[in-house]
C-alpha cells in the first residue's frame, strides 16, 4: 500500500506546454495516477514534431515522468466519449488549450458536473478565464511581459528592454500554485462531497511576486525602475567577476558589521585598503561603483568557490554563480539531500533530473517512473479501466479514435 498522500486520486490531462503538465507532475509525485491524454496526429509541444523524437525530448521527460499516456483523437466524437468515460471514474481533469477548446469538447464545467459532479477542474491560462483578454492565446515568456518582470529585469542604464527569459517562470509558478489548489479543492470535496472549478490564472500568480514593486507605487507614488544586479540599501551587491573563464560570485553585505567582516576577509589577501569614504553605510551606497571596483581588483584573483567559502564563514552572505557542471560536480548540499536523480530512459539512455522539491517527513513524494512512451498505456488504460475488449480497441485503433 503506496505511503503517498494522493495515492487514491486519479488524474486526467488534457495539456500541452508546461503549466498544465507541471500540475499533473506535481500531483503523481504525491502518490496521483496521472493519464495524459496526447495524440499522435502531432507532437505535444515538447515532444516536438518530429515522431523519432517524440521519446527523446529533454523537456518531455522533465514533465511527464511518472505519467501514463493515453492516446486518443479528440476530433472524433467516439475519441470525445472515451476521454467523458475516463473523467467519470476520475477526481482531477486538468486542461491548459486556449479558452473554448474544452467547452468544443464537452468538457467545460456545467458539462463537466453532468458527467461527475465530484470531479475537480483546473483550467490553467495565461490570463485566466475571464475578463477582456481570457481569449488571449499565451506563453511564458508574454505573460512575464505583461505582469511587467521583463521590464524591470534590466539594466538601470540600459536603452533597450531585455530578450525575453528563457525559463519561463509563470509557466512553472502556475503549475505548482495549481496543484496547490487541486489539494485545497480535494480538501473542500470531503466536506461537499463535490467538485470544482480552478481558474489557474499565470499572469495573476507570477504579478503576486511584485507586491513591493506595486508597494513603491501606491504608497511612495514612484514607478519602480530595474536596478540591475544592484540594491538600494546594500553595497557590495551584485556578482563579482573571479578567477577563470567567465567565473563569479554574488556577494551582499547589508550592515556594518558585515562590512566589517567583509573587509577583514578582503585585506587578508588584498594590499589594497578601502578609501575612507566607504567607512559608513552611506557612504558604500553613495559611491557603489568606486566600491564595485575595489571589490573586483580582490575577486579576479581569487577561486570564487574560496570566496564563497571564506566570506561565509565569515557571516557575509556570497555564493558561486554556479554553471551546471558545478551542480552535478561540485554542490555539497545537492549531494547531500540527493536532490539530483540518475535516470535511465528507454530511449534517450541516461539522463539526470531533479528530485522532488518538497519533502514530507512521513509521506514523502517520489520521482515514480519515467515519462511515457507516445501511447504506452493506452491499451491497458483502455482494456482496464474503460473495460473495452480487444477487438473494440483494435477497431478503434484502426479507425484512428485510439490513436
Amino acid at each position: 500500500m503506496s505511503n503517498l498522500p494522493l495515492a487514491a486520486i486519479r488524474v486526467i490531462e488534457l495539456t500541452t506546454g508546461a503549466a498544465g503538465p507541471t500540475v499533473g507532475r506535481v500531483l503523481c509525485e504525491f502518490g496521483a495516477e496521472v493519464i495524459r491524454c496526447e495524440t499522435r496526429l502531432r507532437g505535444d509541444g515538447h515532444r516536438g514534431e518530429d515522431p523519432k523524437l517524440w521519446n527523446k525530448k529533454p523537456d518531455f521527460m522533465k514533465l511527464q515522468r511518472g505519467k501514463k499516456s493515453f492516446t486518443v483523437n479528440m476530433q472524433t466524437a467516439k475519441g470525445r466519449d472515451l476521454v467523458k468515460r475516463l473523467v467519470q471514474k476520475s477526481d482531477v481533469l486538468i486542461e491548459n488549450f486556449g479558452l473554448g477548446i474544452l467547452e468544443k469538447w464537452g468538457l467545460d464545467y456545467p458539462q463537466l458536473q453532468e458527467i461527475n459532479p465530484a470531479c475537480i477542474l483546473i483550467r490553467v491560462k495565461g490570463m485566466g478565464c475571464t475578463g477582456p483578454h481570457a481569449t488571449d492565446l499565451s506563453y511564458g515568456p508574454n505573460v512575464i511581459n505583461n505582469m511587467g518582470a521583463t521590464y524591470l529585469w534590466n539594466y538601470p542604464d540600459a536603452t533597450t528592454p531585455t530578450a525575453e527569459a528563457r525559463t519561463q517562470h509563470p509557466d512553472f509558478m502556475g503549475g505548482v500554485a495549481g496543484a496547490f489548489g487541486v489539494v485545497a479543492a480535494l480538501l473542500q470535496r470531503t466536506v461537499t462531497g463535490r467538485g470544482d472549478m480552478i481558474d489557474n490564472a499565470q499572469l495573476e500568480i507570477g504579478a503576486s511576486l511584485l507586491g513591493p514593486k506595486y508597494m513603491e507605487y501606491s504608497v511612495n507614488q514612484r514607478d519602480p525602475k530595474p536596478q540591475g544586479n544592484r540594491s538600494l540599501i546594500a553595497a557590495p551587491y551584485g556578482a563579482y567577476p573571479c578567477q577563470g573563464k567567465d567565473r563569479w560570485c554574488v556577494i551582499s553585505v547589508y550592515t556594518q558589521s558585515e562590512w566589517e567582516s567583509f573587509t577583514g576577509v578582503v585585506l587578508k589577501k588584498s594590499p589594497a585598503k578601502p578609501a575612507a569614504k566607504f567607512a559608513t553605510h552611506l557612504g558604500w551606497v553613495r559611491h557603489r561603483e568606486e566600491l564595485d571596483q575595489w571589490v573586483t581588483q580582490w575577486t579576479v584573483q581569487q577561486d570564487p568557490y574560496d570566496i564563497m567559502e571564506n566570506l561565509q564563514s565569515a557571516g557575509v552572505c556570497a555564493a558561486v554563480v554556479q554553471e551546471v557542471e558545478d551542480q552535478f560536480k561540485r554542490d555539497r548540499q545537492y549531494a547531500a539531500t540527493g536532490f539530483l536523480v540518475e535516470m535511465t530512459e528507454p530511449e534517450a539512455g541516461n539522463i539526470t533530473t531533479e528530485n522532488v522539491p518538497i519533502r514530507l517527513s512521513e509521506t514523502p513524494g517520489e520521482v515514480r517512473g519515467l515519462a511515457p512512451l507516445m501511447g504506452q498505456h493506452t491499451y491497458e488504460i483502455a482494456r482496464d479501466l474503460l473495460g473495452l475488449a480487444d477487438d473494440e480497441i483494435k477497431q478503434l485503433e484502426a479507425e484512428q479514435v485510439l490513436y
